[in-house]
């Protein structure tokens, strides 16, 4: 009797895991986890279907805004047509990273803003720094490559004093920015004559 009464408990157990696990295949990650529980899947799944990328993009109000604007990585022709959950899967538990790349092997090109001279040697997060975020939405992220302004004067010190142009590369280029190699005194309002 007492075997039989723990198989039945044992059964029940393995049915009550394996319906659960079919309704919910998992914890979501820590920036999920807010939105965790049987009564809240729909506001990221539709019924019956994968989750929405509108749904996706009610939340992510940033991407939504870059999506908006044809900037940035997520609006790649190879990226915007996709699935969120192709590169953002969720249901893998607190501790899994939703934002994940190889940072060694990315194609910074697919950004719209291509590396060059100086930049391509610089780390990463020198640049992809909140001190650089215009946007308060994104700032708040912890570690995002998102946000960056394309114009020089967005992470670089205007030594000029909003003197000259706000068009840098007319006299610096991307490999340094001493020599200036395409600055020609001559075509200021002060060109060097005599002693000057």
């Amino acid at each position: 009797m007492k075997t039989t009464l723990t198989y039945v408990v044992l059964l029940f157990l393995m049915n009550v895991t394996t319906i659960y696990s079919q309704i919910s295949p998992g914890d979501l990650s820590t920036s999920h986890a807010n939105i965790e529980g049987m009564s809240k899947c729909t506001l990221c799944h539709d019924i019956g279907k994968k989750v929405s990328n509108k749904k996706c993009l009610e939340c992510h109000k940033e991407i939504q805004s870059l999506l908006d604007r044809n900037d940035g990585y997520h609006s790649n022709s190879g990226v915007v047509n996709k699935d969120c959950f192709e590169c953002h899967s969720d249901h893998h538990g607190r501790n899994f990273e939703m934002v994940r790349f190889d940072e060694n092997n990315f194609n910074h090109n697919l950004t719209g803003y291509v590396l060059e001279g100086q930049h391509k040697v610089v780390d990463c997060k020198e640049c992809h720094s909140p001190k650089f975020i215009s946007s308060r939405d994104i700032k708040k992220r912890r570690n995002t490559f998102l946000g960056l302004d394309q114009k020089c004067l967005s992470c670089h010190n205007d030594f000029h004093q909003k003197t000259l142009s706000n068009d840098c590369m007319a006299c610096h280029n991307m490999d340094s920015f001493k020599p200036v190699l395409n600055f020609d005194h001559d075509n200021t309002d002060y060109p060097l004559l005599g002693k000057h």
